[in-house]
């Protein structure tokens, strides 16, 4: 009952910032970098999974930041019969609120109103059901990025394997994000991240 309060407000919020399905939209695709404490700093930041091969990727569409994750548990190979993962959404707003010293790179990537409206659609459907596990070895927050863009005709549509492992984690995804991006001329926003971790490099 909750989930589906929480996806109505999502679907009225969707529906009336995209009455204009028309126009050209802009969404964001939001890349926090990965990273480590420096030296002598272990004990007052925090510890990321998977260090400076870590990091996270998702949307940012209207006023919502919507990605995939992993729920409680975390599979080491995808799970057909037991999906421990979900696409998830808040407030942009809050979203960059905690990103203010962490490093970051957002591209503002530009849509026809076909493209947005279909965006939309995938997005609801995923986040009212996830489509695939969450797993080490499986499908995580890059792979299902590049899996939503290339349904809008961003990308090349791969089958899932060859997805995961050209995807497999944000840095290699983000690679193909700044080729789009200079070939489309896309605007990026950098923002370094702060002096007490070391952050991932290009």
């Amino acid at each position: 009952m909750v989930c589906k309060r929480w996806l109505l407000v999502f679907g009225t919020l969707l529906v009336i910032s995209g009455l204009a399905a028309q126009e050209e939209h802009i969404i964001r695709v939001i890349f926090r970098y990965g990273s480590i404490p420096v030296h002598g700093y272990e004990k007052v930041e925090y510890e990321e999974v998977g260090g400076l091969y870590g990091g996270h990727v998702s949307f940012g569409i209207d006023s919502l930041e919507i990605g995939f994750t992993n729920r409680k548990r975390l599979h080491l190979f995808n799970d057909k019969d037991d999906f421990e993962s979900l696409f998830y959404w808040e407030y942009l707003k809050n979203y960059e609120n905690q990103l203010l010293s962490k490093k970051v790179v957002v591209f503002m990537v530009p849509l026809t109103g076909e493209q947005y409206v279909k965006l939309r659609a995938i997005l609801m459907q995923y986040i009212e059901n996830t489509p695939y596990d969450y797993a080490f070895f499986g499908m995580r927050c890059a792979s299902a990025t590049y899996d939503v863009m290339s349904q809008i005709g961003l990308f090349e549509p791969l089958p899932r394997f060859r997805n995961i492992v050209s995807n497999f984690y944000p840095r290699r995804f983000r690679a193909k994000m700044f080729r789009l991006a200079q070939e489309n001329h896309y605007t990026i926003i950098k923002h370094t991240g702060r002096l007490t971790r070391i952050w991932e490099e290009d």
